[in-house]
């Protein structure tokens, strides 16, 4: 490219100079004189003893005049010319005497053709530099055409190219053009892309291998958590049987951990088959009053105070809606470890379930994110936990077309769960 640029710019200069060159050779090579032929015509002249010029002779280069000492006009060639010697010095002649018998008898005025020649070298000036400016002109239109298609427009696809990439689309090919300067860096400009995309199916592969993984271990850990639920169950009630208290609490202790396992394993699980896209949930007309139950299995601290749940027909996954209650539930038992004040209201499309305890709640600006996959207050530190559990339950109560909301109110953090009306 530099090469071409470099070879343009000498032709572009040569055509700037070549004009005023050329007109120079040829206003010199005119302008010259030939002295064999002024010299030819004397000699003729002074052989004639009435200054005569046959008509056989010539035709010669250049106009002439022949003068007598009188300066009256004895010969012309032309009619336009000086016919005095003043105006043929005035007009830079060139003048020769004319001798016969070795006495003056007149003058040989070679006329002086500068001012015509110079018109024409003139025109030929100009008729040279419009040839030569359209030529140079052609010839950086022509490169900036070459320009464009070559390395412009290629640039641009590039670009383009990196664009598509960066956003992470790695199935648009990357056009291949080997005549263009960038040839030969666009194939692997390409082959890069494939290997982005192998390497991107590679990673997809191994994430979901990895959630499978995580899905199978959590799917096989509940089995175990649900022997040791019901055996503290069993132990409890002998425990009652027999008076035995402690072994009671005991008991009462190992199946709140259980209980607790089982949110985490549960949450764990929904977790990984969302990001798997395996997460069913099947939202059908369901009674209202089936709320209360679900709340009574997660609420096992008896901490819900009640409240009358107005009796219609919403759209819910027991299943998923039990889930949702725990996580909410299980996180105030958590954070606040406080009774549970829970209301109701509904609209025209919502009926909605509110769960609020006295906790202290949440900072006001970490409320917009705190249903964010692994978001946690910042005053949770200290308890365990991981992040996971409003993420999971917003994500259960979109999948049921409802909605849920946070917010602080009273002191408190309060969960609002809406369920659509059917």
């Amino acid at each position: 490219m530099k090469k071409s640029l470099i070879i343009l710019i000498v032709i572009s200069i040569f055509l700037m100079l070549f004009p005023p060159l050329i007109g120079d050779m040829s206003k010199k090579k005119a302008s010259s004189l030939d002295v064999v032929e002024v010299n030819q015509l004397l000699s003729e002249i002074e052989a004639s003893e009435a200054m005569a010029v046959s008509k056989s002779s010539g035709p010669y280069s250049f106009d002439y005049t022949i003068l007598d000492t009188k300066e009256n006009v004895v010969y012309s060639s032309t009619s336009s010319e000086a016919d005095s010697i003043v105006k043929a010095t005035k007009n830079r002649d060139t003048i020769r005497d004319i001798y016969i018998a070795g006495e003056l008898k007149g003058w040989l005025i070679i006329h002086n053709k500068s001012n015509v020649l110079e018109e024409k070298v003139n025109q030929y000036y100009a008729l040279m530099y419009v040839i030569s400016y359209l030529a140079i002109i052609l010839l950086w239109g022509g490169y900036t055409v070459w320009l464009y298609i070559f390395v412009i427009r290629p640039f641009d696809k590039m670009k383009e190219f990196a664009s598509a990439v960066a956003a992470g689309d790695l199935d648009k090919p990357l056009e291949m053009d080997r005549k263009n300067i960038f040839g030969a860096f666009t194939e692997s400009f390409d082959i890069m892309r494939d290997e982005l995309a192998i390497a991107r199916e590679r990673e997809y592969q191994a994430n979901v291998s990895k959630r499978e993984l995580v899905a199978q271990l959590s799917h096989d850990i509940k089995t175990p958590v649900a022997s040791i639920k019901a055996m503290s169950e069993v132990l409890e009630a002998k425990s009652q049987q027999s008076g035995d208290e402690f072994m009671g609490t005991k008991v009462k202790s190992i199946g709140a951990k259980a209980d607790q396992i089982d949110a985490l394993v549960n949450n764990l699980f929904a977790s990984t088959l969302k990001e798997l896209e395996q997460l069913e949930v099947n939202a059908i007309e369901t009674e209202s009053t089936a709320i209360k139950s679900l709340i009574e299995n997660a609420d096992y601290s008896s901490k819900v105070k009640y409240t009358e749940i107005p009796s219609c027909l919403i759209y819910m996954d027991k299943l998923r809606a039990g889930q949702v209650f725990t996580n909410v539930i299980f996180n105030s038992y958590k954070y606040a470890d406080t009774d549970i004040a829970l209301t109701t209201n509904m609209d025209e499309e919502y009926l909605y379930i509110s769960l609020a305890d006295r906790g202290g709640g949440v900072p006001e600006d970490e409320l917009p994110f705190i249903m964010d996959k692994f978001r946690r207050g910042s005053n949770a530190e200290g308890v365990e936990g991981t992040g996971l559990g409003l993420n999971i339950s917003r994500n259960l109560m979109q999948d049921m077309q409802g909605l849920i909301v946070c917010e602080n109110e009273d002191g408190g953090f309060k969960v609002t769960l809406g369920f659509r009306l059917a």
